[in-house]
């Protein structure tokens, strides 16, 4: 009865663990900055993917219909050189637009990146005034 209950107790942790870990593999994601997506090959496709970068100051467009669809660019959060089609990534996302969003602003996108384009699942932007500290008050 010993040696059953051993058993038993070992094959409840082995299933255990394996379905921690499928949990964990499905629900992980690689995190890259837009230039490492620049440097893939188009033609490579990721199926799940978090991206952070900066909404460049290219054209966003924005279509309401037949589908809510935003379309835009990104570049690294501290590149300073001015952003090309060459340095940037166009990202589609399908949605309502954040209320935060704008060019400049920087974003963390969830999606899978297929034929040089980034689709987004998820949009969040950051807002950096609320980052900073605040303003030191000096006394006279």
């Amino acid at each position: 009865m010993n040696s059953k209950f051993i058993t038993l107790f070992v094959a409840v942790l082995v299933v255990a663990g394996l379905m921690v870990f499928q949990a964990t593999k499905t629900s992980s994601a690689t995190v890259i900055v837009a230039s490492d997506l620049v440097a893939k090959d188009p033609k490579e496709i990721v199926r799940r993917i978090r991206v952070g970068g900066r909404v460049a100051d290219m054209p966003i467009e924005y279509a309401t219909e037949p589908n809510l669809k935003l379309s835009f660019r990104i570049t690294d959060p501290g590149k300073t050189e001015i952003p090309t089609l060459e340095n940037t990534i166009a990202v589609v996302y399908e949605g309502l637009r954040p209320d935060m969003f704008a060019a400049g602003r920087d974003v963390i996108i969830d999606g899978h990146f297929e034929g040089g384009i980034l689709y987004a699942a998820t949009l969040l932007t950051q807002c950096p005034s609320k980052y900073e500290p605040p303003d030191t008050i000096k006394s006279e």
